[in-house]
């Protein structure tokens, strides 16, 4: 009985360290994010990250082997996030059509959610090791395949009408991809209404004229009702 007591003790420790860990890389890693993106990387030093984070430097060297480390850290977590917005759609019931709507959305929101992140890889992605760079190619390409996968479907099923396949999956990722240029924090807009407004729009590139007024008049309306 003690014994039990004993380990169970021990691993409500081993949780509580882990979890504090994790949060205290957390903030690292948002601080330190706001200043790469507001004043830019070459313009942020450690001092700098510690200073705003009211530690000393060991403290930072504790979590991270260095400045590199933390901006590759935020590019590839983005990156991990994102590229699997369409790989969870797992339900065989869902039209194409559907399927587009709801990967686009969890796009645009992971997007969002890891906004710094994307935005530094976009805005400065000489600065990637060769590591977080294949990272992020591979699940660049996995995104795109899945996004054509999709497209590919739902021409089939004649919900969409397009010329090109790997044309219409650029146009749509890199709307998203670029939202680093346009997209501000402290808009007037949610992120759910700015994600329905995009999917509204980026679903116009390929759906067939028969499916328009289906399908995209819901989301405009809950969108501009928000605004």
């Amino acid at each position: 009985m003690i014994d039990t007591q004993k380990k169970e003790a021990a691993k409500r420790r081993a949780v509580r360290k882990a979890v504090n860990h994790e949060q205290k890389r957390k903030q690292i890693l948002d601080v330190a994010g706001e200043m790469f993106f507001q004043q830019g990387y070459a313009n942020t030093s450690i001092d700098d990250i510690a200073a705003q984070l009211g530690v000393g430097k060991p403290f930072i060297y504790y979590y991270f082997k260095d400045k590199a480390a933390i901006f590759e850290t935020l590019c590839v977590d983005s990156s991990d996030q994102t590229y699997t917005s369409f790989a969870v759609l797992n339900d065989k019931t869902m039209t194409a059509t559907e399927r587009l709507q709801c990967g686009l959305r969890n796009m645009i929101l992971n997007y969002i959610d890891t906004f710094v992140g994307g935005a530094l890889y976009y805005k400065e992605p000489g600065l990637l090791g060769s590591d977080a760079k294949d990272c992020i190619r591979d699940n660049a390409v996995k995104l795109h395949a899945d996004l054509m996968h999709v497209l590919e479907d739902g021409r089939k099923s004649g919900e969409f009408m397009y010329e090109d396949t790997k044309l219409a999956a650029l146009m749509i990722g890199g709307s998203i991809g670029f939202m680093f240029t346009w997209y501000r924090r402290d808009g007037a807009l949610s992120p759910t209404a700015i994600a329905d407004l995009m999917v509204s729009n980026l679903m116009k590139i390929v759906l067939a004229p028969d499916y328009r007024a289906i399908h995209l008049a819901p989301d405009a309306k809950l969108a501009a009702s928000e605004g």
